[in-house]
């Protein structure tokens, strides 16, 4: 019983965190951080790569309804990124093509938090809402994942 109390909260944990991710989203955008209020889907396409057995997963996602003083006159954008397979802890780079044409460069974690390096919002992180957590997800599965959207967090 105790195992199966623990799996439920674990499952609960997840619809909490994603519920607790929209309610920072409206707090960060009220704060005047703001971030894209919608995503479609964060894929995973497995490939040869720097990872485990010399392979690689690209992740990609659109996001869209961008409002922020952080990305002026930018309202969508698209994320893509190569993380190694099973580079469990490896800062990995990304990045964000905006609607404007520009480029932010970013360096994430398998966390949901990417931090721009340069571009537009440079120095500033950002998270993306997921439709359940993908801690280390991001590394050692393909699996896509839906994006709620995604929040500036400092």
């Amino acid at each position: 019983m105790g195992a199966f109390r623990s799996v439920i909260a674990v499952v609960l944990g997840g619809v909490l965190l994603s519920v607790a991710g929209g309610a920072a989203a409206t707090t960060a955008q009220a704060a005047g951080l703001g971030g894209c209020a919608r995503g479609n889907v964060l894929t995973g396409n497995r490939m040869p790569g720097t990872g485990s057995a010399g392979q690689s997963v690209r992740r990609a996602a659109d996001l869209w309804g961008c409002s922020s003083a952080l990305l002026p006159g930018i309202d969508s954008g698209h994320f893509s990124a190569e993380l190694p397979w099973l580079g469990f802890g490896a800062p990995t780079s990304g990045t964000f093509t905006w609607s404007d044409g520009s480029v932010s460069t970013a360096t994430g974690l398998p966390n949901t938090l990417w931090t721009i390096t340069s571009g537009p919002a440079s120095g500033h992180t950002i998270q993306f809402q997921l439709e359940w957590p993908m801690n280390g997800d991001w590394y050692y599965t393909d699996n896509s994942m839906a994006v709620a959207g995604a929040t500036f967090v400092q």
